[in-house]
């Protein structure tokens, strides 16, 4: 998919998309408690930024990009957040192990092309007991809505970047090394179908 169509259709059609009132909620509820100088996976257009607590100074954030999205930057400049660009890529984080204490990441493991390889290196750079604040729709245990997921998503992984509709990220989770106790699996309405199964909540870097 050209740049081009990520960031002039596609950025803008998911910035409209996302910030609807259930997304916003689930957005809130995820950050409540995040602390100060988290590292966040993929910001985008900063749809995460309003909802940051207010003891949140300092955001980094990892982003391929040279240089960040406008919205991003009024969004941040509003809340009076300090940012701080990390450029570089999920797979290849360029930063020291363990040397991470909080990591977001929401509604980028869909699209990433390695989610086993990217959740190694949030592994590698999480601090032992380090959190993962993590929002992201998997795929659904619903035998039709999985059937769904699995004939759309060529067509979804075509027209949205890379997104696909069915992973099974709480397995993912598991096997890489994380603590899933605090996340929560569930339908919800905040996406539409067959994106509408959503894991959300805290994953921890094992000790």
């Amino acid at each position: 998919m050209s740049h081009w169509y990520e960031e002039r259709v596609f950025n803008p059609l998911m910035d409209w998309a996302l910030r609807t009132p259930a997304v916003r909620e689930l957005r809130t509820r995820l950050l409540r408690e995040c602390p100060d100088d988290p590292l966040e996976i993929g910001p985008g257009t900063g749809l995460n930024v309003p909802h940051y607590p207010a003891t949140v100074h300092r955001l980094r954030l990892l982003a391929r990009e040279a240089t960040l999205d406008q919205r991003l930057l009024d969004r941040a400049a509003e809340r009076g957040l300090k940012l701080v660009h990390v450029h570089g890529d999920a797979a290849r984080i360029p930063l020291a192990d363990a040397s991470v204490g909080t990591l977001v990441c929401t509604f980028v493991l869909c699209s990433v092309e390695d989610p086993a390889r990217v959740l190694s290196e949030f592994h590698r750079v999480l601090r032992p007991g380090g959190r993962l604040f993590l929002i992201e729709h998997v795929r659904s245990p619903r035998s039709f809505e999985r059937f769904a997921q699995r004939m759309l998503t060529p067509l979804q992984r075509r027209i949205a970047c890379g997104c696909e509709l069915d992973r099974d990220l709480l397995d993912a989770l598991r096997h890489g090394g994380f603590a899933t106790e605090e996340l929560a699996c569930e339908r919800s309405d905040a996406l539409p179908f067959p994106a509408s199964e959503l894991l959300s909540g805290v994953a921890r870097r094992a000790q």
